[in-house]
């Protein structure tokens, strides 16, 4: 498969941007498909095009079997609103041309923030008949805005209605902490298309080291290595240090660059912190030598409520190399340290707490030898790049499945597939013409009856397991998990009193019938199976039940409905595949009208 990835940051730049970049790149690739990343002339986090690209326009290079497509955009080092902006934009537009041009994807990967980069991938996808992902590494603008980096006002309604337009157009959305895909969820999207994928380390390059001596042959050292921003909170880092300054056998070291370093260089400076240390970025190789010798690794982010969604990228770094760590942090970052045991939590911006923290773990040798063995045995079973990795290349092959089948012939085929098909026309057409004053009045009920929206939508897995979303009324409560019917039981609290009429009757499925009209369904063949039953989509397509299209009804539902077994299911649907005729549809039609009426196999 042709997978095109877009994305501004890409190494040599260091960062966990690009350091994920490389890793989908690599992990894909990996698995056998044709990779293109086209990303832009190394510049982050300096604002300076590196040496090596100085006057260049644009590149094409290779690692290994990756194609990488470098394109000029606007570089400088004053950091204002609208040079990030104009950076942003002529990346944007100078990707473009390249992401429509080359061998046609099957997949386009956009890696967002910046946004409008995302504008790019989407007209590529849309032009090319390419199916889009989006990976949000940060909720932006959400992000700018909680954390004061941007005012509300127009430029922030117009980006927040890009992002939404963005996530509303891809097929699967990526989001890299569990707090970020609730909030996606919060907003509407559909939990279905959201998959999580977090960040992770590469435990072939960040392996567990003895931990020194520590203060016993040499200064004990506390690393942070990671971006200097401000949403990582580390003044309270460099107040620690002042707080520790009568303890000369502790020295810091702040390995990484960003917009928030020269103000805290500033301070160390002015509070006369001799034992304060900074470094620039350094590439992968570099930053584990630094992490190995640390006897205590610290990761740091503001106390503010979002600040609870994002977890920084050094943790697994730290843990992989089985580091102890003290991390002032919140919510899903504070989780992972916790459930790894490999560190201590402290409130996040509470300089006091923890320096406390960091001088118990410089006096007790033991307690930092028994949190290093825990991290790394706990990245490599959560959060190792090669299981990630594995988890995307599934997604991926996953969502092009999703969003055009897998190529097999409708069935039935012939003259009677022509027939067939018309007659759904017809039938369809006359039926939602005809039955225009029942539809108006149960969606009336259904409002009145319970908080929602009158009609439900709902994807699900259609004619060679291409997804396609569903019309029903609402039967269930707003918030109802996705689950198929048969396992939400008899009497489920989440079916509404209007519901349970509407599903006796099948009342509920009758807009479907405009499925039907667009080619998504029939009036008669299998139900067609919600996007998450895996094991029901898996038996349709080993017996070859896939090539026929769903149906409003179908020959499994006059033998049982949801009271039957996923085998049996399959194993009737495969008789009707074989046995398909305009007779045994009309005997479906005719038979289907008791069944209703029998309430027999209804939940």
């Amino acid at each position: 498969m042709r997978v095109l990835m877009v994305t501004q940051y890409y190494p040599p730049e260091t960062g966990a941007a690009p350091a994920r970049a490389l890793h989908f790149a690599r992990a894909l690739a990996g698995a056998g498909h044709e990779v293109r990343v086209l990303t832009g002339l190394p510049n982050h986090p300096a604002g300076v095009v590196q040496p090596a690209y100085a006057g260049v326009r644009r590149a094409t290079e290779r690692d290994g079997a990756i194609v990488i497509e470098r394109v000029w955009l606007h570089a400088t080092p004053r950091r204002s609103a609208l040079t990030r902006l104009w950076n942003h934009l002529t990346f944007a537009w100078s990707a473009l041309p390249v992401a429509l041009s080359g061998p046609r994807p099957e997949v386009v990967l956009a890696s967002v923030p910046p946004l409008f980069l995302g504008v790019s991938a989407w007209l590529a996808a849309r032009l090319r008949g390419a199916t889009l992902l989006l990976d949000c590494r940060d909720d932006w603008p959400r992000a700018a805005l909680a954390l004061g980096e941007m005012r509300a006002g127009p430029a922030a309604r117009g980006l927040a209605a890009l992002s939404s337009f963005l996530q509303g157009r891809a097929r699967r959305v990526i989001a890299v902490t569990p707090g970020m895909r609730r909030a996606f969820e919060r907003r509407g999207l559909d939990p279905g298309r959201l998959a999580t994928i977090p960040n992770g380390a590469d435990t072939e390059l960040f392996t567990p080291f003895p931990c020194g001596n520590g203060a016993a042959s040499r200064p004990f050292t506390v690393l942070y290595a990671g971006t200097h921003g401000l949403v990582h909170g580390m003044e309270a880092l460099i107040e620690a240090a002042e707080r520790l300054r009568p303890r000369r056998d502790i020295r810091f070291v702040l390995v990484g660059d960003g917009v928030a370093k020269p103000a805290l260089e500033q301070r160390a400076r002015r509070a006369g912190l001799d034992r304060v240390e900074f470094q620039p970025s350094l590439p992968p190789a570099r930053l584990v030598e630094m992490i190995r010798a640390a006897d205590v690794c610290v990761a740091t982010t503001r106390a503010h409520a979002f600040c609870g969604e994002t977890i920084p990228v050094k943790l697994f770094d730290y843990l992989a190399c089985g580091r102890p760590v003290v991390a002032a942090v919140r919510g899903d970052a504070a989780r992972v340290v916790e459930d790894s045991g490999g560190g201590v939590v402290v409130a996040p911006e509470d300089g006091a707490a923890l320096a406390q923290a960091l001088a118990r773990l410089a006096d007790d040798p033991a307690a930092r030898a028994a949190l290093s063995v825990a991290g790394p045995a706990f990245v490599e079973r959560h959060h190792s790049r090669r299981a990630l990795g594995a988890a995307l290349v599934r997604l991926v092959e996953g969502a092009r499945l999703a969003d055009r089948g897998r190529g097999v012939a409708v069935a039935p085929g012939g003259m009677y597939g022509g027939i067939k098909r018309a007659a759904d026309l017809v039938a369809a057409a006359t039926l939602l013409a005809a039955l225009a004053p029942l539809l108006a009045l149960i969606a009336l009920l259904v409002r009145l009856d319970s908080p929602g929206p009158a009609l439900f939508r709902q994807r699900r897995s259609g004619q060679g397991s291409r997804e396609f979303v569903i019309l029903k009324f609402r039967t269930m409560r707003v918030g109802t998990p996705e689950l198929a019917s048969d396992l939400m039981g008899p009497g489920s609290r989440h079916v509404t009193r209007l519901g349970r009429l509407l599903r006796r009757l099948s009342l509920d499925e009758l807009p479907q019938l405009w499925n039907v009209l667009r080619g998504d369904m029939a009036l008669v063949g299998p139900r067609p199976a919600l996007h998450n039953q895996d094991a029901l989509i898996a038996l349709r397509r080993e017996r070859g039940a896939d090539a026929l299209r769903p149906g409003v009804t179908g020959w499994a539902q006059i033998h049982g409905r949801d009271a039957i077994t996923l085998e049996e299911k399959v194993a009737l649907d495969r008789e009707y595949l074989e046995r398909v005729s305009a007779g045994m549809d009309l005997r479906v039609l005719l038979r289907t009208a008791r069944v209703l009426f029998s309430a027999r196999g209804v939940y």
